[in-house]
């Protein structure tokens, strides 16, 4: 897709990447318009007049658009619906499927825009089958194709990412090369709704103490809780409680409102259950697949065979993972190639 002129939206947060990402897309030769989206509440315009600055020293069109109301709806509200069900939500890919490739494909369709960028740290190719396809990225510990596996091959055809050949510190010197403003700015940690990272007291906003009971894996009461939300699947420290003994969150009932521990060790599971599955590197979706599994971004992958379902496939684990967690993502990879992925519904 390195073609001269051809007009791409390039999605900008004030930050380095996306800001490298414009520098990059302009000298090879592509029409750039820059956008950034308002997001949360919380937004007073700081990322919008970075990224419009980043751009005025670049030479190219930047605007700004209100994407708050679809934010609220497919992000947060899905964020505290998922707690509130007793699973742990992954809002990265919801928003990446319903915000940033979603809303903003559209938005660029809108302003004539052949393609839409981003500053991910990801590759798009083409690979043997004519397939477009996800690419780790060089810099694999910034790597974000775990968070991309939705992608479907309607927006990966017209998708560019280009600092997925760049490592980090490549695109910061790039920055201070060029004198860019934002080129010594830190990168952003936290959940971007949740700035300070405190997810407990953002959920308590929406969901109320409820108190609880503990339970051990015969269904014994063995303490008390605020509220089953709270908890996620693998979780030892912030239980509110000691036991004499580090224990750990093995499941979570909303319905009931308890949460069942175990000793060290039960917190491991050979195979799980997912459900809305994503495998765009298939032309339709494979019967079984032997491949490599992800169960959260930063976990080692872990050699897995997958077997479809009426409901969407099981995973058996060569090596037993901790914390397998409904709610999140496996994602899966032949090596450095995403195959897709779905969400954990059920660790066994």
């Amino acid at each position: 897709m390195h073609t001269n002129n051809m007009k791409v939206l390039l999605g900008m947060s004030g930050g380095v990447d996306s800001s490298v990402a414009a520098l990059l897309l302009k000298n090879q030769g592509y029409d750039v318009l820059g956008a950034t989206l308002l997001l949360t509440e919380q937004d007073d315009g700081t990322s919008a007049r970075d990224a419009k600055a980043v751009c005025d020293s670049i030479g190219i069109p930047h605007i700004t658009e209100d994407f708050r109301a679809s934010f609220k709806t497919h992000v947060t509200d899905y964020f505290v619906a998922e707690y509130k069900a007793g699973r742990t939500p992954n809002p990265c890919v919801a928003c990446n499927k319903s915000i940033k490739f979603g809303e903003m494909m559209v938005l660029a369709e809108k302003n004539g825009c052949d393609a839409l960028a981003t500053g991910h740290y990801a590759q798009v190719i083409k690979n043997n089958n004519g397939m477009y396809v996800l690419k780790k990225a060089v810099c694999t510990e910034k790597d974000q194709t775990y968070f991309l596996y939705t992608l479907l091959q309607s927006v990966l055809s017209r998708t560019v990412m280009p600092l997925g050949s760049y490592t980090k510190e490549e695109a910061r010197k790039l920055a201070e090369d060029f004198g860019l403003s934002v080129a010594r700015k830190k990168d952003s940690q936290d959940i971007c709704f949740i700035p300070d990272g405190k997810k407990d007291v953002f959920l308590a906003n929406y969901l109320p103490d409820c108190p609880g009971s503990f339970l051990d894996t015969n269904g014994n009461i063995i303490g008390t809780h605020q509220g089953a939300f709270r908890y996620t699947v693998g979780q030892r420290k912030g239980l509110g409680m000691g036991f004499g003994k580090p224990m750990f969150v093995l499941s979570v009932d909303t319905g009931a409102n308890t949460v069942t521990l175990g000793e060290s060790g039960m917190e491991f599971s050979e195979g799980f259950s997912i459900a809305d599955c994503s495998f765009s590197a298939f032309s339709s979706l494979p019967e079984t697949l032997s491949c490599l599994c992800k169960v959260r971004y930063s976990a080692k992958e872990v050699p897995c065979h997958i077997q479809k379902t009426e409901k969407g496939y099981r995973v058996h684990l060569e090596t037993p993972a901790r914390a397998i967690t409904p709610g999140q993502a496996a994602v899966f990879y032949d090596d450095d190639i995403l195959l897709g992925g779905g969400t954990i519904t059920e660790p066994r």
